[in-house]
Order: structure tokens, then sequence, then C-alpha cells
């Protein structure tokens, strides 16, 4: 079972597949599977950034409306 891999791994991986498509020499099939990989990995890349972004999101609310409560009960509101 292939362990899913981390945002660094698929970012490190991208940058591999980036190398070998700068070589000129790479033929043109090979040229074609790369960025087929390449498309992948990119698009689990914002995959996981989009989730980060949610995540971060939730935590700013969160954050907010603990302020606003504290904010209110400071002022006598309940």
């Amino acid at each position: 079972m292939k362990k899913k891999q981390s945002f660094e791994e698929m970012l490190e991986e991208l940058d591999g597949i980036v190398a070998q498509l700068s070589d000129e020499q790479v033929p043109l099939e090979t040229a074609l599977d790369l960025y087929a990989q390449a498309a992948k990995k990119i698009a689990a890349c914002s995959a996981v950034l989009e989730d980060a972004k949610v995540r971060v999101e939730e935590i700013g609310k969160t954050m907010t409306e603990k302020a606003q409560d504290a904010q209110g009960e400071d002022n006598g509101e309940l």
C-alpha cells in the first residue's frame, strides 16, 4: 500500500519533473509523460493548498467569534 505523499514530497517530485523537462534531450513521448505526471502533482498540490486555506479561514472565524464573545462579556452582555 502506497502512503499518501506530503505536500513537501509532492513539490520535491514536481521539481524533479521540471528539471527533467528542462533537458532538451528528452524525447517527445517522455516529455509528454512527464508533463502528465506534473499536471497530476500540480492538481494534488492545489487540493492540499485549498484544504489548508479552508482550515485557516475556519481558525480565523473561530478566533474572531471568541474575541467577540469575550468583548461582549467584558461589556456585561451575555
